[in-house]
């Protein structure tokens, strides 16, 4: 048996520590019978909010619930596991009874192989659905604590380029940048564009900050930037505390202040300045096509720009030359990045004639327990003094290699069902096929591929998904069960 002890802190002002949350779940271990000699692991997560699920050692703990490594899962209290109730609930109602995972929350005495039903009862359900209401209020609290002291002068987060805090309440200029702030605005008005601006700046070595370059990003950020005239409007957006997207605020909710800053440059100029800007959204072509995110020069880092074909965007956004002459042709990338997937996709796709149940892989965990068994008797034998070294050593190594050997058929007997489990409109081995048989890349193929980094244009360096292709099919399908049945 295998115990998971998973404990949570969001913040250092918290007073339930991971030491003690640890502490408590080990007592209760160590006092139930049926838990003695079991292994047990510790999962924590330090610094991480019970509204994020995407805490990276809760991660890790599903992922060996779903490679079924785990036998059961104690938290100290039904918070620590989360503060959504939607989400605990999913995992108390369906993705631990599915993996037949125990779970227990000492706090509310609650433990699922003591539920008649399989979902939370009225106060575990209460519970959660208040510590929901506690992270959202306290989250609230925050937010509104903010808007008082954005109101009352202070300065939440960063302040724009050219400017320091002398304490709390007073920005001053920094002259040695606020020189730089004038010579661009100028600049821009005289050459009406940013990468002609960027040039000049790059050109005479004027640092933006330490050793960093100039970009038309940063320039374009700055020609934008109303607080050098020094007005500062504050609360145009909030966050959505569960989507985490930010949602614009009504104009009536703004608070402007117009002499919120010493002003760097006059209210005429920036506005003869916005007059000039272009228009419109400017989107980013490279965004657009089925490699967006994963190409990138391998010698500045930064993701290659598209017109027809692929080439590092350092000279558009600093104005020096690029890291490789030249573009990388689209075709020719295309189609390595195919054959390089349909390679690695191949591996997954299995014999047709393999076709195995639930009900298989029930028997051969069955027989897997049995051998466990075996191998535990061999060890009292030899305790006992039934069977000497040498006779336990080759019974204790016989039957290990049988647990391997089974263990690996019932790897390939969990891979197999996965495969073979219809979901939507195909099944996962229905979708590997048909990649496999395409002649054009697509962005589905895509989904396998890492990174690829480009050295020149003609040589480059395509990275996988460390995963299996099943195993990261299944994760973008938003399959757990049978992938890891």
């Amino acid at each position: 048996m295998t115990i998971a002890c998973y404990a949570r802190k969001s913040t250092d002002k918290e007073n339930d520590s991971i030491e003690n949350q640890i502490s408590v779940i080990r007592g209760y271990i160590n006092n139930q019978k049926d838990f003695q000699g079991a292994e047990i692991i510790q999962f924590t997560d330090n610094g991480f909010s019970g509204i994020d699920m995407n805490r990276n050692a809760f991660q890790e703990l599903l992922s060996k619930v779903r490679m079924r490594e785990i036998d059961v899962v104690i938290v100290k209290d039904l918070s620590r596991l989360g503060r959504n109730y939607l989400d605990v609930c999913k995992l108390t109602d369906s993705i631990f009874p599915f993996m037949k995972v125990r779970f227990i929350a000492i706090s509310e005495n609650y433990d699922s192989n003591y539920k008649t039903i399989n979902s939370m009862d009225l106060p575990t359900a209460f519970q959660s659905v208040l510590n929901e209401y506690y992270v959202m209020e306290l989250s609230k609290k925050v937010r509104n604590s903010c808007i008082s002291r954005i109101r009352k002068g202070e300065f939440i987060g960063g302040i724009p380029y050219g400017y320091i805090l002398k304490d709390r309440f007073t920005p001053v200029i920094d002259e040695k940048k606020a020189g730089i702030i004038r010579e661009i605005f100028k600049l821009y008005l005289e050459k009406k564009n940013c990468i002609d601006v960027v040039r000049m700046l790059n050109k005479h070595k004027i640092k933006k900050d330490k050793e960093s370059k100039w970009t038309s990003a940063y320039v374009r950020r700055i020609l934008k930037t109303e607080e050098y005239t020094g007005r500062r409007v504050s609360l145009t957006h909030k966050k959505d505390l569960k989507t985490k997207k930010n949602v614009p605020n009504l104009e009536s909710e703004w608070y402007v202040d117009e002499y919120a800053f010493p002003p760097i440059i006059s209210r005429e100029m920036f506005e003869e300045v916005q007059k000039l800007m272009p228009k419109g959204v400017i989107h980013n072509v490279s965004e657009k096509h089925i490699m967006a995110r994963k190409l990138y020069c391998a010698k500045c880092g930064k993701t290659l720009k598209r017109n027809v074909h692929f080439y590092c965007k350092n000279s558009y956004q600093t104005g020096e030359k690029p890291c490789f002459q030249g573009s990388l042709k689209r075709d020719f990338l295309y189609k390595a990045v195919l054959d390089k997937v349909k390679e690695f996709i191949y591996v997954d796709i299995p014999d047709n004639k393999l076709k195995f149940s639930f009900s298989d892989i029930a028997e051969i965990e069955s027989e897997i327990t049995s051998l466990k068994e075996k191998k535990a008797e061999i060890f009292e034998q030899l305790f006992n003094g039934s069977i000497n070294q040498t006779e336990f050593e080759k019974q204790n190594s016989d039957v290990s290699s049988q647990v391997t050997a089974k263990q690996n058929e019932l790897q390939l007997r969990r891979k197999t069902v996965a495969l073979n489990t219809k979901y939507g409109s195909e099944r996962p081995i229905d979708t590997l096929k048909r990649l496999y048989a395409a002649d054009e890349l697509t962005k589905e193929h895509m989904q396998f591929v890492k990174r690829i980094n480009v050295f020149d244009s003609e040589h480059f360096e395509i990275i996988l998904h460390q995963d299996s292709p099943l195993a990261v099919l299944c994760k973008n399908m938003d399959i757990y069960e049978e992938d890891y049945v």
